[in-house]
């Protein structure tokens, strides 16, 4: 049976394009895992148990009672807040204190709610964010919380 000429050799020696196509080749396989390791996640920067970025740590919604100087309710005010732990920390770590800061987050603003009682807006989002980032330093230590976040906050008046 009669040789086919596939253009690849001729008469025993590589031709051109294939000496091009195994040069590329080669380099790419040179080139392509360096290229990898530079762009893809590094393995000693990825340990296991690890956090990347921020957590957010989601709360119940909060809604209390407004008394005005005469122990009547007038209103309620209600708020749905997050904790933005510090980077590296997990929910696992405010787990065992959080029943403890719920608790204290109730009473600091009870008794916020209870010094603005009189006002238009017992609401005032600096002051409790101020507040409560306190309150979550104190109970759960320092470092732990970066944020407390309010993502919804209400007034309504007592019908």
């Amino acid at each position: 049976m009669p040789q086919r000429d596939t253009g690849i050799f001729d008469h025993g020696r590589p031709s051109h394009g294939a000496v091009r196509f195994a040069l590329v080749f080669a380099a790419l396989l040179i080139v392509l895992p360096a290229v990898a390791a530079e762009h893809g996640p590094s393995k000693a920067a990825k340990k296991e148990g690890t956090v990347e970025g921020p957590t957010f740590v989601k709360l119940p919604p909060i809604v209390l009672p407004v008394f005005n100087s005469q122990n009547k309710v007038t209103r309620q005010a209600g708020l749905v807040l997050a904790l933005e732990l510090t980077a590296g920390k997990t929910e696992a770590d405010i787990e065992p204190n959080r029943r403890k800061l719920y608790d204290a987050f109730l009473t600091d603003l009870y008794t916020l709610y209870d010094q603005a009682g009189g006002a238009n807006r017992v609401i005032e989002p600096s002051l409790i964010k101020q507040r409560l980032q306190e309150t979550s330093e104190r109970v759960l230590g320092p470092g732990i919380v970066h944020e407390v976040l309010i993502q919804q906050a209400f007034e309504r008046a007592r019908r």
